[in-house]
């Protein structure tokens, strides 16, 4: 794997693949791994035949915390099952429609920022104003508060922690990890959440209340399958509230972020999308919903777009539950091998993606979307394992671009980085050190 710098001070990890073969050994450690680039044995891991019953499972999660044990991304087997079969409904088109009036009252402060910066004529730091505005979404989607000071200081441990926690995690025996009742993610965060999310569910059941929001679908959940074995228990309610707010909150903001760099980038882009969202705006007396955003084509490719060139994700896991042979390779996956999919590699690989640093939203519009190889374009994962949230995600994005574009432009200034800088990996997601842009009002629609 190479590492190319972006400076002499800031550098990004390119894990590119093509430097040896699409198929390749690695060691974590001493421990024998399997990196897997070949689209088609990709999607015969990912979404074959055998998927569901050999790569039912990722990395083992070291834990027996009560809270992350239970995450739908640490179950196995028949517990995952189980719970992805009973959350997966929560994230509907139809269940997801009633979040909406929450997306849309979140926007207020962003937009009020956004003005500010226009009318200023000072740079503003995308990551940071998306950070807050997906802040307020999942904290009222998932734990029905408004973020203080404090609820976003502890948000914030749960994605600054130290590579050393994450490499213990590597390397040391489960049984020793325990003994120290060490967890990756810091434990006060992690039990400051699970008792908002407690009080929560039992407000609304002492005063009999519902909200149409994330956890009101998980009890609802709880409740119809009480009878039935797609139960979920109140700690498993916890832990995917918990799940939903760490894996959703910096995702989505970082996309946010980059479509916004992207926009300001490329001009003739952001006034093809304007051009849409204008048109869909008036055509629906300058109303926002599930229906305009259906329409918004264009809007749509633009993120599609942005997912391919900045996805956060370097690589993506499975685990083999049983021994394995890759059609046509000769090789056996032994049972609990890890297998890697070098997500970032295939979506710069220019065999795939001519001119890969370009950003170009028509790869994805209906007429040119065949011309993309299965299997090399995996934002959200691929198969039984994908990303749960990857509905809710691209809502609350598309959502905010509307907002935004109605009302501001996203210009290029002295402070906007080309190319971007980024913090080394080891962290959960490879991050932006900045993302800044510019700001200016448009002409009421």
């Amino acid at each position: 794997m190479s590492v190319k710098q972006s400076s002499k001070k800031n550098f990004c990890f390119k894990i590119s693949y093509m430097d040896y073969c699409p198929l390749f050994r690695i060691y974590d450690g001493t421990t024998p791994g399997l990196i897997v680039g070949e689209p088609r044995l990709i999607r015969e891991i990912m979404t074959g035949t055998t998927a569901l019953e050999v790569f039912t499972n990722r990395r083992a999660v070291k834990t027996t915390h009560p809270i992350m044990s239970k995450f739908l991304s640490s179950l196995e087997d028949e517990p995952w099952k189980r719970v992805r079969s009973t959350t997966t409904p929560t994230f509907s088109s139809g269940k997801l429609k009633s979040i909406i009036p929450i997306m849309t009252s979140s926007a207020g402060p962003m937009l009020s920022t956004l003005a500010s910066s226009a009318d200023n004529q000072e740079a503003i730091d995308v990551k940071l104003l998306f950070g807050n505005y997906t802040m307020d979404i999942i904290a009222r989607s998932a734990f029905a508060t408004n973020p203080d000071d404090y609820f976003v200081s502890q948000a914030s441990k749960l994605f600054t922690f130290p590579f050393w926690r994450k490499f213990l995690d590597y390397v040391i025996p489960m049984r020793i990890l325990e003994f120290f009742r060490f967890t990756v993610l810091p434990h006060r965060p992690m039990q400051f959440f699970r008792r908002i999310t407690e009080q929560a569910i039992a407000k609304r059941k002492r005063e009999n209340i519902e909200i149409p929001d994330f956890l009101q679908l998980l009890m609802k959940a709880n409740v119809e399958g009480v009878t039935g074995s797609k139960h979920l228990s109140e700690e498993e309610i916890l832990s995917q509230s918990v799940l939903f707010f760490s894996v959703g909150y910096e995702t989505s903001s970082q996309l946010l972020a980059y479509a916004a760099y992207c926009l300001a980038l490329n001009p003739e882009v952001q006034e093809k999308t304007y051009l849409e969202v204008k048109e869909a705006f008036l055509s629906n007396s300058g109303k926002i919903d599930h229906g305009i955003l259906s329409k918004l084509i264009y809007t749509k490719a633009v993120i599609d777009e942005t997912l391919r060139l900045y996805n956060p994700v370097l690589r993506m896991e499975r685990r083999a539950g049983r021994d394995f042979h890759l059609e046509g390779t000769g090789i056996t996956i032994p049972k609990g091998m890890i297998v890697g999919i070098p997500v970032w590699a295939l979506h710069h690989a220019k065999e795939y993606y001519p001119e890969p640093d370009a950003f170009k939203p028509e790869r994805f519009l209906a007429e040119n979307r065949h011309e993309i190889t299965p299997g090399t374009y995996l934002p959200f994962g691929d198969g039984p394992r994908n990303c749960i949230g990857s509905r809710f995600a691209l809502l609350e994005c598309q959502l905010a671009l509307v907002e935004i574009l109605v009302a501001f432009k996203f210009v290029k200034t002295q402070k906007t980085k080309v190319p971007l800088e980024f913090y080394p990996t080891g962290r959960p997601l490879l991050g932006p050190k900045g993302i800044f842009v510019g700001v200016e009002r448009r002409s009421p629609i």
